[in-house]
């Protein structure tokens, strides 16, 4: 048995990056989906088995708060509760970059990709889970997972040489 509370601190930092990737950046909404996602295991009404990582559980646990929050605000913006909007992916400029706009370059490449493409690759280059974790995250079969992976590289190798990305794309082979 898992002292759960010490693996929760343990993935706290990775856990909130998750969050905010699941709700767009949004600090405030990545927080609620943490904290529901925290108290959802805590409480027993998300129960971790052991079938999988903790990570790869967690996540799914804070990628389903997050939809269901966003569904939750998009029914309220239907009806003219909300007026929440999301920030638009600004053009690349063309000069030489360093490493803190490449960096942010790539976030923008990647908000390109499709939100399967976009999930798979943050799961896997920044938060470190192997490509059958991530399925397991997304609820994916690992072939269609496999799938949107090569189809995300390739996307995101195409999107940064047409940008003249100064960049070698053979980094992203992997």
């Amino acid at each position: 048995m898992i002292d759960l509370t010490k693996e929760l601190r343990q993935l706290h930092h990775a856990s909130f990056q998750w969050a905010l990737h699941c709700t767009g950046g949004s600090r405030h909404d990545a927080e609620d989906a943490l904290q529901s996602a925290y108290e959802a295991l805590l409480d027993g009404s998300a129960s971790f088995e052991e079938r999988s990582s903790l990570k790869s559980f967690l996540f799914a646990v804070i990628r389903n708060k997050a939809r269901s929050a966003s569904r939750k605000r998009s029914l309220l913006a239907l009806v003219g509760l909300d007026d929440n909007s999301t920030p638009s992916v600004q053009p690349l400029v063309h000069r030489k970059m360093d490493d803190a706009e490449r960096v942010a370059a790539i976030r923008a490449a990647i908000q390109q990709l499709s939100p399967r493409q976009r999930d798979i690759l943050e799961l896997v280059f920044y938060h470190e889970l192997t490509v059958e974790e991530a399925a397991d995250v997304l609820d994916l079969q690992l072939g269609t997972a496999r799938t949107h992976y090569a189809r995300a590289k390739k996307a995101l190798r195409r999107q940064l040489t047409k940008e003249d990305f100064q960049w070698k794309t053979n980094t992203i082979e992997t």
